[in-house]
């Protein structure tokens, strides 16, 4: 929120400083944000910001850096933070007044389990190491089952698969000869 008060001031000083004053009659251009819509959540580390600006040719900024502005569309390909991130976009256009409007996404770095039911153990512990993942180990057969020799697999995790889990989290590894 600090930052669209910033970029708010940012514009009123630069109308301020030495240019001759607009009218409050002279027309704003026309700013419209089309993608993504506002609050959305997303899981990647970018987000690809698209809308319309009227008089054609208008100058787009867009989180502090140009957006590539074609006849009256543009786009901006914008980093995210994890967690919420507010996407200032401003355009300007000589002989009109500014327009400025801001856009809120959500970075979600939660890590999605995949389904390692029938995974031998060794396979199942690599995958979630290499998602940063801590694997932590549930045997669930008996003492019998394990003078047997034979691999041990995989029957199920907790949380299940599919789940999304915080980045870091330890995860449940059900294990046992025979499921």
């Amino acid at each position: 929120m600090r930052r669209s008060y910033a970029l708010l001031a940012t514009l009123a000083l630069a109308g301020c400083a030495g240019a001759p004053a607009r009218p409050a009659t002279t027309p704003r251009v026309e700013l419209k944000l089309s993608s993504p819509g506002d609050g959305r959540m997303l899981r990647a580390d970018t987000v690809d910001i698209a809308g319309t600006v009227a008089p054609a040719g208008a100058a787009v900024t867009v989180a502090g850096h140009a957006a590539t502005v074609d006849g009256t569309s543009f786009t901006a390909t914008v980093p995210l933070q994890p967690g919420g991130n507010v996407i200032d976009v401003t355009a300007s256009s000589p002989g009109r007044r500014p327009a400025a409007d801001a856009l809120r996404v959500i970075r979600d770095i939660r890590v999605q389990l995949p389904s390692l039911t029938g995974y031998e153990e060794s396979d199942a512990f690599d995958r979630l190491k290499g998602l940063g993942l801590r694997p932590v180990e549930k045997r669930d057969d008996n003492w019998i089952d394990r003078l047997i020799p034979g691999a041990v697999g995989v029957c199920g995790t907790q949380p299940k698969g599919g789940t999304l889990v915080a980045p870091h989290s330890a995860v449940t590894v059900i294990v046992a000869k025979d499921c």
